[in-house]
């Protein structure tokens, strides 16, 4: 005799939320539906015009940090895939880095020393972890900045096209 398995169903969809969007693609038929994904912080703050003011303008402090979140995401990355056991199980310390992900640690690591500490905690919490600006901002400086969250991180921001500017002169972001 053979036991049936039941599959899960879902009891309804997904909540949605503000900082949700539709523009994923699940199929690639002309005028399929598209799939709803969960933007970024940064991407939210961007939505909502909250990178807005200053010297420069919201889309270059869009940019910089977009740039940031993938040098970030490419050094968390490793080179191998699972298949690749003997690869992946070595002790004390499992697989080498790639060069990818190695090339991606020294352009971080170039980009930080180019910002001041703080600036370069805040970067990092929105564009690389995924903590709102005000959750980055009370972190690496306490209450002192309460009321202008918004105004630190776009301090930080300026900060990282600065540095990040000095930082890829003739090299490029992957």
């Amino acid at each position: 005799m053979r036991k049936r398995v039941e599959i899960e169903q879902p009891e309804g969809p997904a909540i949605v939320g503000r900082d949700h969007v539709r523009d994923r693609v699940i199929s690639p038929v002309a005028g399929a539906a598209r799939a709803w994904r969960k933007l970024s912080p940064l991407e939210c703050a961007y939505a909502r015009g909250q990178l807005a003011g200053g010297k420069r303008n919201a889309a270059e402090r869009f940019e910089a940090g977009q740039r940031y979140a993938r040098i970030f995401a490419a050094c968390e990355s490793g080179g191998r895939d699972s298949t690749q056991l003997m690869n992946v199980s070595r002790s004390y310390g499992g697989a080498p880095l790639g060069e990818g992900q190695r090339g991606a640690m020294e352009k971080l690591r170039g980009i930080h020393a180019a910002m001041g500490a703080n600036d370069a905690m805040i970067v990092r919490l929105v564009c690389g972890e995924g903590f709102t600006p005000a959750e980055a901002v009370r972190r690496v400086c306490g209450d002192g900045y309460r009321d202008a969250t918004l105004a630190r991180f776009r301090e930080a921001l300026d900060c990282l096209c600065h540095g990040g500017a000095r930082t890829s002169a003739g090299s490029r972001a992957p």
